[in-house]
């Protein structure tokens, strides 16, 4: 059983420096294009590693395995290791992974494992939750405690999810918001960006606020600063960061940046409860779902037993009956098989169900396989 327990390789938000995350996520990515059993899961809080079989050498990470690996994904989709308990974003996430995985090709206990972890995330949303603030909204109100923000400018740069997110959030708060993407003419979610990134960066200084959530680095930024422009309050969704380092420091207690956003929120105990109640289910049937397949080559060898023997004794039989015509020999095929395919149904099922092996261990032994 040991040989086929999954494993995880872990790093959360906070554990590793955001840049160093990044870069650790890109060697983990070409790493699992030449193994199959192995399935990345890489968020904007979280690069973890799962698989079956040997391990790859990343001390900076956590290992989780066996019944804990299994669990610690099940929660993962579920929600519970969210910043936002419950969001519905990571079981999205999840689902990619996999997707990614199956386009790739993966081991089979590998694809079930992620599988089962997007049943129990739906399973554990089945009850909703009320209505609470994500990132985006966190990260307004961040900017909102620093600076007024209704019925003034806010600058929003990044035309993905994140990005139509933190317009979204910024406009419900009354911010007069422009889009910047890197592209103008390349259009948002919800509309096309105002402002290419060169734009955005004249402009940043003129605005209240400005949240950020693109991919690379906004290095036009460095030269507003440079110039001496005073700059509003900065919050930075994007991973890594696209902030410079030097606007990050220059901009000092007026900067938030997506670790520091990495604080769960209070959340129901009742839903918590069924969440984590949906969990240890799913991990239980996993589990015995693995077990059982130990039982798999034991099932396989009684059958292939079966069936050559069924075969020899049928044989045998119609050399010595040559007179038996086309239709009598179909007969007796037919009976043969249904009586064998009798037989073994008791010793099938229960292979089939094996919770620890067992069942497989005492057919080996029974029938001598």
């Amino acid at each position: 059983m040991n040989g086929v327990l999954p494993w995880a390789l872990v790093v959360q938000a906070g554990e590793l420096e955001v840049n160093r995350r990044a870069q650790l996520a890109a060697v983990l990515k070409e790493l699992v294009e030449f193994h199959r059993q192995w399935v990345l899961l890489d968020t904007c809080h979280r690069v973890e590693l799962y698989g079956v079989g040997p391990t790859p050498a990343q001390p900076e990470m956590a290992r989780i395995e066996g019944e804990e690996a299994v669990r610690h994904l099940f929660r993962v989709a579920a929600g519970l290791e969210s910043a936002v308990v419950g969001e519905t974003e990571i079981l999205g996430q999840v689902r990619d992974a996999l997707g990614q995985a199956r386009t790739r090709g993966t081991d089979e206990r590998v694809a079930r494992l992620f599988e089962c972890a997007i049943a129990t995330g739906r399973a554990a949303r089945a009850r909703p939750l009320p209505v609470r603030d994500g990132l985006a909204e966190r990260a307004v109100s961040w900017l909102g405690a620093r600076a007024q923000l209704t019925g003034r400018p806010v600058l929003v740069v990044g035309t993905g999810a994140m990005g139509v997110a933190l317009a979204a959030a910024a406009a419900a708060v009354g911010g007069v918001v422009t889009v910047a993407g890197r592209h103008r003419e390349r259009g948002a979610a919800r509309g096309p960006a105002q402002l290419d990134l060169v734009g955005a960066a004249r402009c940043a200084p003129e605005m209240a606020a400005v949240a950020v959530a693109i991919r690379g680095e906004w290095s036009d930024l460095e030269g507003a600063v440079a110039a001496g422009s005073a700059m509003p309050p900065v919050a930075d969704l994007s991973v890594p960061p696209s902030i410079p380092a030097s606007v990050q420091k220059a901009l000092g207690p007026r900067f938030l940046g997506i670790d520091e956003l990495w604080q769960r929120v209070p959340v129901e105990a009742s839903w918590t409860a069924g969440a984590e109640a949906a969990v240890a289910d799913s991990v239980a049937d996993f589990m015995g779902w693995l077990r059982g397949r130990g039982s798999v080559p034991t099932l396989v060898a009684l059958r292939e037993r079966g069936e050559a023997r069924r075969q020899a004794r049928v044989d045998r039989l119609l050399r010595r009956l040559p007179d038996l015509d086309d239709r009598a020999q179909q007969l007796v095929e037919a009976m043969s098989r249904q009586l064998v395919t009798d037989l073994l149904h008791e010793p099938i099922s229960a292979l089939r169900a094996d919770p620890d092996g067992s069942h497989g261990e005492a057919a080996r032994m029974l029938f001598d396989l």
